[in-house]
């Protein structure tokens, strides 16, 4: 099989307004100053979006103000900012080039890198002036007075500056807009150039969102958008939307490095990191499209009474009880359903000696370990109660996740299911995870779902009637 390659083109992108030629865009100058001066061979994607980014208009100006860039993690995103940021210095593009990241050490990444091109190459040395270093005051000066400044992103940040490039790395952890508000008004007198540059966020990371939204509605045509991403809908496991979001698929990174994040990452962290989609919170344990995938509203578990499990779990703060029933059909796949749900686990103690009367599962299980530990010595004379030991708690959890995942799970869409998936968390537990049960919400269902599908996947064969063989 072909090595898989990554796609040059965004998947979303704004159009130019007219053909990009050496006239109509600076960028063709950046690529052969790539070439010449820092010695490097820029990827496909790099050029693309240089030829792009640095559109022209008739007045010789840049097209965009603001410019969105969104593209998976491991691309070669900060070798570029690297050249962008050179090149503006050393033509005179700027006076001022500000880096800005959630914190100095990932912002001082280009800088030393910017630093490390000029000292390798005579032709940039001779320009160097002064390099500060400490303190928190990073910032080298050229003999044309072009310098390079970086600082965190905060409610401060570029104060009293007069910035000619902003560049916004790894926007997606900005989770309020005071930073924005004080580091895009630099940029006001200049009339300089933002370029904002990340994967792909969560719910929290309002300012990219609200960027991006922008970005993709406005009218504005000084406002762009370049997006490397996973189609929505994609599966984790896809190829193709690796390579879509993934355009230094092939030179900065492999299909095998992309195959193990997807196995070992939560599937919130895999998208927005490699797939480069916004999720609602990126340490979900479940894939949620997947999730959403699994729904059948017509769903029973008719005809599978002979083989139901059924679980029951508590909430850490005992404010809310679940029982869960699973069972594995003629094709294989498992149906999960809520039994019921209380909240207290006095309200559970007494409905639920009747409930599995009727129920009559064959097998109930229970996490002793966990808050139903309250319920222990009402849940032990459970006959045949099965206990879920510690141990096998991740590999009950990781069980029911990768069941989702592939799509060999179906539930009714139970709106309290629902909400208890959409709030598992990843916890990390020996050399795998559990649903994380503090500062996460309720997920007793989604456990008492897990427990009941495990204990499914894991009863004996039904024995039948004994066959009665005639000698002839």
């Amino acid at each position: 099989m072909a090595p898989l390659l990554g796609s040059e083109t965004p998947r979303l992108w704004t159009q130019p307004l007219r053909e990009l030629t050496p006239d109509t865009s600076k960028g063709f100058e950046v690529i052969d100053f790539a070439e010449r001066f820092c010695r490097i061979q820029l990827m496909p994607w790099q050029k693309w979006w240089l030829i792009h980014a640095l559109e022209l208009l008739p007045s010789g100006e840049f097209r965009f103000r603001i410019l969105l860039t969104l593209i998976s993690r491991q691309n070669g995103k900060t070798e570029l900012l690297k050249i962008v940021s050179l090149w503006f210095m050393y033509s005179g593009r700027a006076r001022l080039v500000l880096g800005v990241a959630q914190n100095l050490s990932i912002a001082r990444e280009s800088w030393e890198g910017a630093l490390e091109y000029i000292e390798a190459n005579p032709s940039l040395a001779k320009m160097h002036a002064t390099t500060r270093r400490g303190a928190g005051d990073y910032q080298f000066l050229l003999s044309n007075q072009a310098r390079y400044k970086i600082t965190a992103a905060n409610g401060k940040a570029g104060r009293g500056l007069t910035v000619d490039l902003l560049i916004l790395d790894e926007l997606r952890e900005q989770k309020s807009e005071d930073a924005w508000k004080a580091l895009s008004a630099t940029t006001a007198a200049s009339g300089g150039l933002i370029l904002p540059i990340t994967n792909a966020g969560e719910q929290a990371s309002v300012v990219l969102n609200s960027l991006r939204d922008m970005a993709l509605t406005s009218t504005d045509e000084s406002t762009g958008i370049f997006e490397w991403s996973a189609p929505d809908g994609a599966e984790i496991t896809d190829r193709a939307a690796w390579a879509q979001a993934n355009p230094g698929l092939g030179h900065t990174i492999t299909e095998r490095v992309l195959a193990s994040a997807a196995a070992t990452m939560s599937p919130g962290a895999f998208r927005t990191e490699h797939l480069c989609q916004r999720v609602d919170t990126i340490n979900t344990a479940l894939d949620l499209q997947a999730w959403q995938g699994c729904a059948d509203p017509q769903l029973t578990l008719d005809g599978l009474r002979d083989r139901v499990a059924v679980c029951l779990d508590v909430s850490p703060n005992h404010s809310h009880v679940s029982l869960v029933a699973a069972a594995v059909g003629q094709d294989g796949r498992v149906r999960v359903d809520v039994v019921a749900a209380w909240d207290s686990p006095d309200a559970a103690r007494q409905a639920l000696p009747g409930l599995l009367e009727r129920v009559s599962p064959r097998s109930f299980g229970w996490f002793p370990g966990g808050p139903a530990a309250a319920l222990a010595a009402d849940l032990r004379t459970v006959a045949d109660a099965r206990e879920i030991k510690s141990s096998d708690v991740a590999a009950t959890c990781m069980g029911f996740a990768e069941q989702v995942m592939s799509r060999r799970l179906m539930h009714r869409s139970d709106p309290l299911l629902n909400a208890h998936a959409a709030m598992a968390v990843a916890m990390p537990s020996g050399d795998g995870w559990r649903f994380a049960r503090r500062d996460s919400g309720n997920v007793d269902a989604v456990y008492a779902a897990a427990g009941a599908v495990h204990l499914a996947r894991t009863l004996a064969p039904s024995v039948g009637k004994p066959r009665i063989i005639v000698a002839a």
